[in-house]
């Protein structure tokens, strides 16, 4: 087959769980912080922490965050607890199997909101070698649903719109794809045969 279309995933709530895995994590983080609240993720996304592009950065931020929720842990504490805590979190091993298999069909990539300190556990995940293309918000200075990381990632692909396919499990950041002219799939990791339908009906479809 001819590889001459690429297919885009999101990697929170597609390999990575969001419920049981990220948002259990960020619970259990900011309560060892001293912080008991169910609300932590809700607060910390007027930070856009997914955004900020260096280490530097991210200990600025850490800062006002730390004011914010009342906690007294060092940087260097935090990203310790951080990274023990979220470490834990089991993948979906069988949807990142299958995402490089697609490898011999097309390319693959990875565009996701992904903060600076979490890029070690997605590159243990999912081996992010193996991907010939990767967009990380960090890195691009801008997160879904901006319109600029769409942008962004449509002028560094030689592909046109109609030989894309995004996977994402939220529908927000769903939409200015669409409006791109890529094709859209909303869908979860704990849908896989959805997942497959859809890009087997993407990769089989006649080139124009």
């Amino acid at each position: 087959m001819k590889k001459n279309k690429i297919i885009l995933f999101d990697w929170g709530g597609i390999v990575e769980p969001q419920e049981e895995g990220f948002i259990a994590a960020f619970k259990k983080l900011f309560k060892k912080l001293g912080y008991d609240g169910n609300d932590a993720i809700d607060i910390l996304k007027k930070y856009s922490i997914s955004s900020v592009s260096t280490i530097e950065g991210y200990k600025a931020m850490f800062d006002e965050i730390k004011k914010e929720f009342n906690i007294s842990c060092t940087f260097d504490e935090y990203l310790k607890k951080y990274r023990k805590i979220f470490g834990k979190i089991k993948y979906n091993k069988k949807v990142a199997k299958y995402e490089v298999s697609l490898k011999d069909k097309c390319y693959i990539g990875i565009l996701s909101n992904l903060s600076i300190i979490a890029h070690d556990r997605i590159d243990k995940q999912l081996g992010l070698n193996n991907y010939d293309y990767v967009f990380l918000s960090y890195k691009l200075g801008c997160k879904k649903p901006d319109k600029k990381i769409y942008e962004k990632v449509q002028s560094a692909l030689p592909f046109k719109p109609k030989d894309i396919l995004f996977i994402d499990d939220l529908e927000q950041n769903i939409i200015p794809a669409k409006e791109l002219g890529w094709n859209t799939l909303l869908a979860s990791g704990k849908e896989l045969d959805k997942i497959k339908k859809c890009c087997n009906e993407f990769l089989n479809e006649e080139n124009e």
